[in-house]
């Protein structure tokens, strides 16, 4: 970001008090994140947006016009950041914000991935200009998951030319994460070229070394990733907080790590300077129970980090990591008047939010009118696939009794290898709920053919005729899991003629739906609707005899060509640590 010579005279005349204040604010508790001080007789006051003094007086700076905000009772925080987040699944980028505004979330780092898989670089571009037109500061990363592996997805790409020019927007922060780190050290020439474009651009680049450690985790160092938020144990943060990397914690709706991470962390005293939390995504139905960046902190706190500490982690040390030490992420002359005002510093009550001095969120409501832009009408509905599915395009040959390769969920985002002995009926390979054995089919959404790779998934657990999404990571595509050929075909087609969403069919009918008719990844409707919509998917699949708490996201995760151990993607079943695809049937 850059400040005109204009710009820089008002905020030193504003200092001086030879330019009177646009606000005021007095008679709160100052979280002091560089000194790591709780202040009280603290003053601040702002000046187009930014803050222009803060001390034990700003009665200087008081005009006619001047604004005051008394914060008697009430502790000020700088705006919280969200440092790795995605914000284009299930609901519109805006509605993602109008939801953390709330909770004191006033900036997000977040990823384009969404919408770059689906629409390309003209994607990329409408993100920009969705996220531009709220409040909320969002500094967007360029998919690197377009496609996450090209060996392997069907995603739209992007070009070399187009990475270049989504680097050169003032609005691009840097790259978004390298999940496929094994294509970086088996020296892929697209991604060298890439990373080599953004350092010289000077931008930084997230990293996702989920799995790599020792001479793979350095190797990705080595090529200027900088930080890393898939730690999952202590061991993984420390290795990477030794290895230079920023450790980003993660406490979102796909994973919840702080337990795992945080504690053995606290217990040995480390430093915490190189600390970041992120949510990696928090979901709307998530966001309505616990909250956003609050409930990181709130949990962090909980954990035994001191709250100074855990609000560092969400202000000061992202915005240094970030290169915008100067913009955001504390309260200090210069710096956005991004404020959080809490109400209790140990629960992280949020009173209000403010950015660039206006109070945009106060008790838990957003004071922001919705206007966000208009999207053009062949983003709507445009997943290529005709509603004319039938059962038969889920039926697998086979004559004789065969080994398959079955997708086995170990938990909600990892897989393994299965090897299953299946036995034809009437020359076909059925799902059995018995076994808990479900039927998977991934369809092709950008080609002409509409192709269908199909699979068997076991552990899902729900007992249902089907189960369809067309938001999954970073596929984007159509995937129907089911027991029933005929529910199968009715849940496709279901969700085709909504232009995509999430449905549950049983017998002929259908239990739940949700659309998405925005590419078939995200909802126009207000972000309170889309999370209660998750949630009656969410609860149905657990009343059928789901263990997982958000069982829909197992499916979403079955299309991640980047984690232990069996995927699938329109192309096939993915041995992921091979990076190749293989057959249904095995050999062994």
């Amino acid at each position: 970001m850059t400040r005109s010579k204009q710009e820089i005279e008002r905020l030193i005349h504003g200092a001086m008090g030879e330019i009177k204040a646009d606000l005021i604010i007095a008679g709160g508790k100052l979280i002091n994140v560089y000194s790591g001080e709780i202040l009280e007789g603290v003053e601040i006051a702002v000046l187009d947006g930014r803050i222009c003094y803060v001390g034990p007086s700003a009665t200087h700076t008081q005009g006619p016009s001047t604004r005051h905000l008394d914060a008697h009772g009430l502790i000020i925080a700088p705006g919280f950041i969200d440092a790795h987040t995605h914000i284009g699944h299930f609901c519109r980028p805006y509605e993602y914000l109008q939801a953390y505004l709330p909770h004191g979330t006033t900036s997000l780092i977040a990823s384009c991935d969404e919408m770059a898989t689906v629409f390309g670089f003209r994607g990329v571009k409408l993100f920009l200009d969705e996220v531009e037109a709220h409040p909320a500061r969002v500094f967007t990363m360029i998919s690197m998951a377009s496609p996450q592996d090209p060996l392997l997805c069907n995603t739209v790409s992007l070009s070399q030319s187009e990475v270049a020019e989504g680097l050169s927007d003032r609005r691009v922060l840097g790259l978004g994460e390298i999940v496929s780190w094994l294509r970086l050290i088996q020296g892929d020439q697209e991604l060298l070229e890439r990373i080599e474009m953004a350092l010289r651009a000077g931008k930084i680049i997230h990293g996702h070394t989920a799995g790599a450690k020792d001479q793979k985790l350095c190797a990705v160092a080595a090529a200027g990733i900088s930080s890393c938020h898939e730690p999952v144990r202590e061991q993984d943060a420390l290795e990477r907080l030794r290895s230079g990397y920023w450790l980003m914690l993660r406490e979102g709706s796909f994973r919840r790590d702080l337990e795992a991470t945080l504690k053995p962390l606290i217990g040995r005293g480390l430093s915490t300077q190189r600390l970041i939390f992120v949510t990696d995504g928090m979901a709307p139905d998530d966001v309505a129970g616990d909250g956003h960046i609050d409930f990181v902190v709130r949990r962090a706190i909980s954990l035994g980090l001191s709250p100074v500490q855990a609000i560092q982690a969400v202000t000061l040390n992202p915005a240094t990591y970030s290169g915008l030490e100067q913009e955001v992420g504390g309260i200090a002359p210069g710096r956005y008047a991004d404020l959080t005002l809490l109400e209790d510093l140990e629960e992280v009550r949020v009173h209000s939010t403010l950015i660039g001095g206006e109070v945009v969120a106060q008790q838990g409501k957003s004071l922001v009118m919705r206007h966000p832009i208009s999207l053009p009408d062949d983003t709507i509905k445009c997943l290529r696939l005709n509603p004319t599915v039938s059962p038969d395009s889920f039926r697998i040959p086979c004559l004789s009794p065969a080994k398959v390769r079955v997708m086995e969920l170990l938990n909600l985002n990892i897989t393994a290898e299965t090897i299953l002995q299946a036995y034809p009926q009437e020359g076909y390979l059925e799902a059995d709920l018995s076994q808990d054995l479900l039927k998977v089919a991934v369809f092709d959404r950008h080609g002409e053919s509409g192709s269908v790779a199909l699979g068997f998934l076991k552990g899902f657990g729900a007992r249902v005729g089907a189960v369809g999404t067309t938001a999954n990571l970073d596929e984007n595509t159509l995937m129907v899991a089911g027991s029933s050929n005929e529910d199968m075909a009715l849940c496709a087609n279901i969700l085709i003629e909504a232009g995509g969403g999430m449905a549950v069919v049983d017998r002929g009918g259908v239990l739940e739906k949700i659309d998405f008719p925005v590419g078939g990844i995200f909802s126009l409707r207000p972000w309170q609707e889309v999370g209660k919509g998750l949630s009656r998917i969410h609860r149905c699949l657990r009343e059928r005899g789901s263990p997982f708490s958000k069982p829909i996201y197992a499916l979403c995760f079955l299309t991640f060509v980047t984690l232990p151990s069996l995927r699938i993607t329109s192309r096939g079943l993915v041995a992921v640590k091979e990076r190749r695809l293989v057959s249904l049937f095995a050999k062994r």
